[in-house]
């Protein structure tokens, strides 16, 4: 059986090195999404206030893909599993709370959709896009299903399957395009891992990624060839990380992403990641001076250590959270909530609602993932030394 897997140059068998600062910012990426739905969903666009909190969800998924690049290039080189055995563990730990968070987005979208198109609410674009998911839930149930099953809802184009990226779960678009680099990375990560090949590489996801621009467009958000160069850079930093780990440069990444951040929307996760990046050697914790103790505060404190591992249940949870209080605030008034009381009732929710499935759903998910890959891993050798 043909296998992906990589022989790593750290040592093999050694324990897994944990990115605790990784952790915490994956507690703030997945609030940042929660903070941008909440304005949408209340109709909050009022002023530049309102339109900034809004266009701060889609730079924080860009900003979870980097981290994926990272992560997953951190677990494909140290632990050097065969594909069967990584991807059904990949499979184990999105696909149990995905399933859970669609079966009921089902039901709590045709709340929200309900709820938003009452007279006065302020976004009626945004309420047209939750009413038209609502109705192709209905209209093409089993093929949503179908591409929900596959987790590659979000490569099919509307035209195709209409809404297909957002169905059940509007959030969820993002997982899918996570599953699809998932079936690849290995492959990129073996490409990168051989000098000689990386420029056909660079070449070969520049023309990719061109050519969907130019012809698909941008409307498909879910679809890897327009995210893949994000995964890249995550793959990218996690080989470099070995010559960052010896320095401390995060003084120079913050004055850098300080300096450039005003300049282009476009350029914001990468510095976000930036800062990040540079702050994962040891040595910036040694003596860390004020960027180095605000650093280690906002992303390796108990607080921010607790929702970056909860930051999967966050993320799937929160969406249809919101649309079940939006509709029984709604129900009440016969008005759409505003801000701040929709916010007031759905944060306590999301945490709760967060707990519990990362509990009962996320780590029996993981540890089942754990259980099939040392089934696997014996078979899968047994078989390759037979032939």
């Amino acid at each position: 059986m043909p296998s992906f897997s990589i022989p790593p140059k750290e040592g093999k068998g050694a324990a897994l090195k944990k990115f605790r600062a990784i952790e915490g910012l994956r507690g703030w990426l997945a609030w940042t999404v929660v903070l941008a739905h909440l304005a949408y969903c209340s109709g909050f666009s009022s002023g530049a206030l309102g339109s900034h909190v809004r266009s701060l969800g889609p730079p924080a998924v860009l900003v979870f893909l980097i981290v994926s690049g990272f992560v997953i290039t951190h677990v494909v080189i140290e632990k050097a599993e065969p594909y069967p055995v990584y991807i059904i563990q990949r499979f184990a730990r999105l696909f149990p709370l995905f399933a859970a968070t669609c079966f009921f987005g089902f039901f709590t979208n045709d709340l929200l959709a309900i709820s938003l198109a009452a007279p006065g609410f302020s976004d009626s674009e945004f309420a047209r896009v939750v009413d038209g998911v609502a109705a192709s839930n209905h209209k093409y149930f089993w093929s949503h299903v179908l591409a929900h099953l596959t987790m590659l809802h979000g490569a099919i184009s509307n035209a195709a399957l209409p809404y297909s990226e957002y169905a059940f779960n509007m959030p969820a678009w993002s997982i899918s395009l996570e599953w699809q680099f998932y079936l690849v990375a290995p492959l990129i990560i073996c490409i990168i891992r051989n000098e000689l090949l990386i420029p056909l590489l660079a070449i070969a996801v520049a023309i990719c990624e061109f050519w969907f621009r130019s012809f698909v467009g941008t409307a498909q958000p879910g679809a890897l060839p327009l995210a893949v160069s994000y995964f890249v850079v995550g793959i990218v930093s996690r080989f470099t990380y070995p010559y960052a780990e010896g320095h401390n440069w995060l003084v120079p990444a913050v004055a850098l992403a300080i300096v450039l951040f005003p300049l282009r929307n476009e350029l914001r996760p990468f510095l976000i990641w930036l800062i990040v990046f540079f702050g994962l050697p040891r040595k910036c914790h040694e003596r860390p001076g004020l960027a180095g103790n605000i650093y280690s505060c906002a992303l390796m404190s108990p607080v921010a250590q607790y929702f970056g591992s909860r930051s999967y249940s966050i993320f799937l949870c929160h969406y249809p959270v919101i649309s079940a209080i939006v509709w029984l605030l709604f129900s009440y008034s016969g008005t759409a909530p505003g801000m701040l009381l929709l916010s007031c009732l759905s944060i306590p929710a999301t945490i709760i609602v967060s707990e519990l499935t990362y509990r009962y759903i996320e780590l029996p998910g993981i540890k089942m993932g754990k259980r099939a890959a040392a089934w696997m891993q014996p078979q899968i050798t047994s078989g390759v030394a037979s032939q």
